[in-house]
């Protein structure tokens, strides 16, 4: 049985979870929702400016981890309206989240709460 977002009281995964795609998932996005990520290998960059020249080796490296979800100041994934706690991609939220199984959420809102 799923789990169905829309009733979430907490949005406990979006703030607790490290939302990772593959590369064949980040360059299926639209340029609007690929904002939302951030590359690995510019995350490394970032830390290590002298690799700039390796990020093609990095990019290839990070292939099945290649971009992480961006996350605002309170920790919360971009993508969550925390006004309404409803996520604006949802239609086209990346896979880890549509395939959270209820053992999982059930987890994670535990540990929110404890």
């Amino acid at each position: 049985m799923g789990v169905d977002c829309l009733k979430c009281i907490n949005s406990a995964c979006c703030k607790m979870m490290l939302i990772e795609v593959s590369r064949s998932e980040y360059e299926s996005f639209s340029e609007d929702v690929k904002s939302t990520f951030k590359k690995k290998s510019d995350i490394l960059i970032d830390r290590f400016p002298n690799l700039v020249s390796k990020k093609e080796f990095f990019d290839e490296m990070y292939s099945e981890f290649y971009a992480e979800m961006k996350k605002d100041e309170s920790g919360y994934c971009v993508n969550l309206d925390q006004k309404t706690m409803l996520c604006s991609i949802y239609e086209n939220r990346p896979s880890v989240c549509g395939d959270f199984k209820k053992t999982r959420c059930k987890d994670i809102r535990e540990l929110c709460t404890n």
